[in-house]
């Protein structure tokens, strides 16, 4: 290749600096309590968006939005191309669970024994064209389902 005929070209391309990566993938994880138990009061939510948002910073995940009902989780991240979308949900997931119980006993009555989370998880991912929409759908479904609270007494007797 002469890179006579081109010089200008040349000199642009050794004077432009470029990232490592220029992509990145978003994804939508939901996970629920173990037999979908509605134990997670305003309390526990509130830890668990700490918790999460502490790991993810650890992880170097850019955390978009966390969104908790009494049930269930809705986290949405973005990940560079090199991450592992199984590792991440793994590590929030596991961080979480052990946190909770051990700041929240009650959880571990509630639910009769040490796990917190189901086994599995969903995972959609999300342009970045629809992610403001993603976030709106979430918070409305969100909102509609705290509509339909259950009381502190069902997760005690339960």
């Amino acid at each position: 290749m002469e890179f006579d005929l081109a010089p200008q070209v040349k000199s642009a391309l050794t004077d432009r600096w470029e990232p490592v990566y220029r992509s990145q993938l978003h994804y939508v994880v939901t996970w629920s309590t173990r037999g979908r138990r509605p134990v997670l009061k305003d309390r526990h939510i509130e830890a668990l968006q700490t918790l999460i948002r502490k790991a993810a910073d650890e992880r170097d995940l850019e955390l978009i939005e966390v969104i908790a009902g009494a049930d269930h989780v809705h986290v949405m991240f973005g990940l560079r191309p090199a991450q592992s979308v199984a590792s991440a949900v793994r590590e929030l997931k596991g961080r979480t669970s052990m946190s909770l119980m051990a700041s929240h006993p009650e959880l571990r009555v509630w639910l009769r024994g040490n796990l917190l989370w189901d086994e599995r998880y969903a995972v959609e991912t999300v342009s970045p064209l629809r992610m403001s929409q993603m976030r709106e759908r979430l918070l409305s479904t969100h909102r509609a389902l705290s509509d339909h609270d259950v009381p502190e007494t069902w997760a005690a007797a339960s």
